[in-house]
């Protein structure tokens, strides 16, 4: 499948270096497997407990019928290979879908295509309980980004005052600001409470990327700041590179395309497709606004419990490799069943998921029903 690759950004090069290995082998670690651990039974001959695929995200009627759908209704009849994994919500040993846990993993059955494998929630860290932390905020993170795009939501907008930050999100401020790009921030936070910055990259001199996304999940809103504008800079350079390859390129609907959209969105002649959240009035208020960690609150136990008030349960698989535990690193899968994610197949953007239709309406949105979902690609790379 070619290269385990990782991308680093940070105030100085060995920060980013180190971050950019820590991704490179957080990659590797979610391609391998051990087919001697797995379980390979139909959910109902298993006499262990189990998450069942039925909980997952699915895809509607509507997409399933496409003729190029490369993804199938789950069938608990047809066997399918599990691992185990831990619930942090009820502090149990479960199964869970193999499927679900490792990337480029080919199918073994039908029944194993009710999702594609995705690295999302995949982390590394020397510490396990800050890497489980790490790979779910991602989750929280990208359900958030999935409803915002499909469900065309009119976020409110975040203003930031540079003297309420503390130095090193300051730091990050000062150098995402520094030049004529514009950021616009949005406070994408959904019902699960965890703080969410959405923000949009504003660009009148690059009319190829005009238009940039991206998003990010912490505890603290401070640290969520900072870490937008580094998503941002390593982001426009990542695109950078994939401007003239998918210049006139046709979107093919049942394809992955992880940058395909961003790419798409990003030419200025595209900025009418953002106009939700950049057009009209909207409410705005400081980082202050957005959900704090209570002092002295754990912030791993904090965002287990949030989610847990929401009905949806954290299950986290070790998928630490031998190279990885020869250095003193552990890493994680975190998943999240009942949570949205963001698909890179717009054929296949899960739209028969309850949870896209009623967590908008808990956050105090309108909530559109499947034939009014955003019908543009998603911008998110």
């Amino acid at each position: 499948m070619g290269n385990a690759d990782g991308a680093g950004t940070g105030l100085t090069p060995e920060r980013a270096e180190l971050i950019s290995i820590a991704e490179a082998l957080e990659r590797y670690s979610t391609c391998a497997w051990d087919d001697d651990a797995m379980v390979l039974a139909a959910e109902n001959d298993l006499d262990e407990e189990f998450i069942s695929p039925s909980r997952w995200p699915k895809l509607s009627p509507t997409e399933l019928a496409r003729e190029d759908c490369s993804l199938a209704e789950y069938d608990p009849s047809v066997p399918i290979r599990w691992v185990r994994a831990w619930s942090l919500t009820r502090r149990v040993p479960v199964l869970v879908p193999a499927i679900s846990v490792y990337l480029h993993m080919p199918y073994e059955s039908e029944s194993e295509r009710f999702t594609r494998g995705i690295t999302t929630g995949a982390a590394v860290h020397s510490d396990v309980r800050t890497a489980v932390l790490g790979g779910l905020l991602e989750v929280v993170e990208r359900d958030a980004i999935a409803m915002v795009w499909l469900q065309r939501l009119r976020l409110p907008e975040l203003a930031v005052d540079p003297e309420r930050l503390d130095p090193v999100t300051r730091e990050y401020y000062r150098v995402g600001t520094s030049t004529d790009l514009r950021v616009r921030l949005f406070d994408a936070t959904t019902d699960f409470g965890i703080p969410v910055i959405y923000a949009v990259q504003l660009s009148d001199a690059d009319p190829t990327l005009a238009q940039v996304v991206a998003a990010t999940c912490d505890i603290d809103p401070d640290r969520a700041l900072g870490k937008i504008y580094r998503e941002l800079s390593s982001l426009r350079v990542a695109l950078r590179g994939y401007v003239s390859a998918y210049a006139g390129r046709e979107l093919d609907p049942a394809k992955v395309s992880v940058v395909g959209g961003a790419v798409h969105n990003g030419a200025r002649a595209r900025r009418d497709v953002f106009d939700f959240l950049l057009e009209g009035e909207r409410p705005s208020y400081g980082l202050e606004g957005m959900p704090a960690l209570p002092a002295g609150a754990d912030p791993l136990d904090t965002a287990v419990s949030r989610l847990a008030e929401r009905g949806a349960e954290v299950l986290v698989a070790d998928i630490t490799t031998d190279e990885a535990r020869q250095v003193g690193m552990r890493a994680v899968k975190v998943l999240v069943p009942e949570a949205m994610p963001v698909s890179f197949v717009h054929g296949e953007r899960f739209l028969g998921t309850q949870r896209l239709y009623d967590a908008p309406r808990a956050m105090g949105h309108p909530s559109h029903p499947e034939d009014a979902i955003n019908p543009e690609h998603q911008p998110f790379a």
